[in-house]
């Protein structure tokens, strides 16, 4: 029974802080309002009751939706604009993603004729990754399992369906790298 107990505990903070960020969190202004840091802290404070790893001043803003078993780690001075949609994602310092971007985790299974794909059940989560000083424009989708390099742009409205390289700047449906920022 001792040792049930601490899981027990761990399980309602979790809960509590899901129910909590669902339906205030989410809901609070951005911090561009008078006082709004502390909106976005209290962000920072209910995910991390949730177990997700948040880095140290990160501006989370209204309506990212992280879904009911975010596997996320967000590092340091990351800013994490409105509409975002991510659920398993790891990324390092210093990124900025866009409004409206969706980083998905996994697949509908669509390969059998006989059966409807809404019954065909979904793979399971791959994580993204994200290197230090990235971009992300708005609008952007990123594919499960994709790694994104360090000092990355992605423009906006682009679907990364692939690996992308560190100082890539990369556009397009599929994203293609255009050029590379360290490319004198």
């Amino acid at each position: 029974m001792a040792m049930r107990m601490p899981f027990l505990i761990k399980r309602f903070v979790f809960l509590i802080c899901m129910l909590i960020y669902r339906s205030i969190g989410m809901r609070l202004p951005h911090t561009f309002w008078p006082g709004g840091a502390v909106f976005s802290w209290s962000r920072m404070l209910l995910l991390r009751g949730m177990g997700c790893c948040v880095g140290r001043r990160c501006e989370i803003e209204p309506h990212v939706d992280i879904g009911f078993r975010p596997r996320l780690k967000i590092g340091n001075y990351c800013q994490i604009n409105r509409n975002v949609v991510m659920k398993s994602v790891e990324m390092g310092d210093n990124v900025m993603i866009a409004s409206g971007v969706v980083l998905l985790d996994r697949f509908h299974h669509f390969d059998r004729l006989d059966i409807p794909m809404t019954k065909q059940g979904v793979s399971k989560r791959k994580m993204i990754k994200i290197g230090n000083d990235v971009w992300i424009g708005q609008n952007a989708i990123i594919m499960p399992g994709i790694e994104i390099g360090e000092g990355v742009i992605v423009g906006a409205g682009a679907v990364v369906t692939i690996d992308i390289p560190t100082y890539a700047i990369v556009a397009g449906v599929p994203a293609r790298i255009l050029r590379y920022r360290n490319a004198g």
